[in-house]
């Protein structure tokens, strides 16, 4: 081995990670509730490339096959999420087909001694509850769905998430408007955070109740905030832009309660939120950590609905979507994670990088030195935290097969795994057959990964409202 060869502990779990309405197509069949994702597709002008994800992978009818790949590809563990609106397609009923294919899904997964991981909620909220996060009756509503997925399926998954990037459900949902229902309100995105934390809560208190033994905990899409400013507005701006983001779902869970700039973000008052604290801060077995880029902040009043010029520094590497790619921030992130709240287990549950077919080649998609490079180094901040002591228990890859990237449409390739959208062939990439041999050897040679990688150069021209 050489010198430069990192290995992780023996029960390190690897693993890669989707999303049910991102891969299944099908988003109506065999009874399935429209979903919010689903109406958002079919209205024009919210998806860059005006497609939808009523096929996507097809992985509602290729499932089978799909297993058979994460086998070969030797992961450890299989990150996915639950359709709300497929199990449950109006409120009190129970869609029986729906949980046969998760049943069969999860099936597979344990014949082929890969561990469920399954997410309750990746987004996708059912038509049938009127207002969504708006109204305090979804995260009710929340708790009956979560109860039904743990009788029927919780003695053959050990480990549970509730809900997967709440903040990107409410940011990009009630503040900036890209997402569903596109909505810019700061008062709105306030009571959206306390009704996904709430629902949280219940179901956590839920799957306490049942006794089901395994794990649960939740996701969250996690960043660390920069600014190249020394001016102090700049300094506690920054604080406040981290309390929004990630205090405003960590503290809580944590009992510690909401911070005090989600209120003065909000103008509100807190009395009416104090009231469903003891039900949000349940103890948790583990926090997902998703991370792709830090956040540069400089505090702008008027801007946007944050006050914050998100404009990167000169020179900087980016990725095809114009994110930054900064892999000690990986390791800053999980170390301030550890020591500021004391988490027993985290799990990184994303972290990936994107190529753009409208950018790149078909050769260079699939010969992805580049992805290679950047699972490598991020792993290796990854392999730094862990010699430090952080509880860091896995890593799961975004994505393990391209698939329905959101508002961007099919043009971005998160894939492990390269899907042909048109016949559904699915190739392993270069960077599929390198995990391939991590997780055999429980490590990798930091020193023979690909050089020279092929990053764009973050060049400033005048303020952008945002990095993502």
């Amino acid at each position: 081995m050489s010198s430069q060869f990192i290995s992780f502990p023996k029960d390190f779990l690897w693993g890669a990670a989707t999303s049910s309405f991102q891969i299944e197509g099908s988003p109506l069949a065999d009874g399935a509730a429209k979903s919010n994702w689903y109406e958002w597709t079919k209205t024009p002008g919210r998806i860059a490339d005006g497609t939808d994800g009523d096929v996507a992978c097809d992985h509602y009818h290729n499932y089978k096959a799909d297993v058979a790949l994460m086998k070969l590809m030797g992961l450890k563990s299989y990150r996915f999420s639950l359709s709300w609106p497929r199990i449950i397609p109006e409120r009190g009923r129970v869609n029986e087909k729906a949980i046969e294919f998760y049943r069969n899904l999860i099936h597979e997964l344990n014949q082929a001694g890969i561990v469920p991981c399954a997410t309750l909620f990746h987004w996708e909220v059912p038509v049938w509850a009127k207002g969504e996060w708006e109204n305090r009756e979804t995260a009710v509503a929340f708790q009956e769905y979560a109860e039904v997925v743990f009788k029927r399926l919780g003695k053959d998954v050990k480990i549970w998430a509730t809900h997967n990037e709440p903040v990107v459900v409410s940011l990009l949902g009630y503040i900036w408007g890209f997402f569903p229902p596109g909505i810019m309100d700061r008062k709105i995105h306030a009571r959206v955070v306390h009704h996904l934390n709430l629902a949280h809560g219940l179901a956590v208190q839920t799957f306490r109740q049942m006794n089901l033994g395994g794990e649960i905990g939740w996701v969250q899409a996690l960043t660390t905030f920069r600014t190249t400013s020394t001016d102090p507005k700049d300094l506690q701006h920054a604080k406040n832009m981290e309390a929004l983001h990630n205090g405003s779902y960590l503290d809580p869970s944590a009992g510690r309660g909401y911070p005090p700039f989600f209120f003065d973000y909000a103008k509100i008052s807190s009395a009416e939120y104090e009231k469903d604290l003891k039900t949000i801060a349940q103890p948790l077995d583990f926090l997902g950590v998703n991370h792709y880029f830090p956040t540069y902040t400089r505090y702008v009043p008027g801007i946007n609905l944050f006050d914050n010029d998100f404009t990167m520094p000169d020179g900087l590497p980016i990725n095809d979507l114009g994110w930054p790619v900064v892999p000690e921030a990986l390791y800053e992130l999980l170390a301030s994670l550890w020591k500021t709240y004391g988490f027993k287990k985290l799990l990184i549950t994303e972290n990936g990088l994107p190529t753009r077919d409208s950018v790149r080649s078909i050769e260079e998609t699939i010969e992805d030195d580049l992805r290679v490079y950047y699972l490598g180094q991020y792993l290796a901040n990854c392999h730094r935290a862990i010699q430090e002591g952080v509880p860091l228990k896995g890593y799961m890859a975004w994505s393990l097969m391209d698939n329905f990237e959101w508002c961007h449409g099919y043009d971005p390739r998160f894939g492990l795994i390269h899907v042909d959208f048109k016949t559904q062939k699915r190739t392993f990439k270069k960077s599929a057959k390198w995990y391939q041999k991590a997780i055999a050897e429980n490590g990798f040679d930091v020193g023979l990964l690909p050089q020279n990688p092929s990053y764009k150069i973050f060049k400033a021209v005048g303020a952008n409202a945002r990095n993502f």
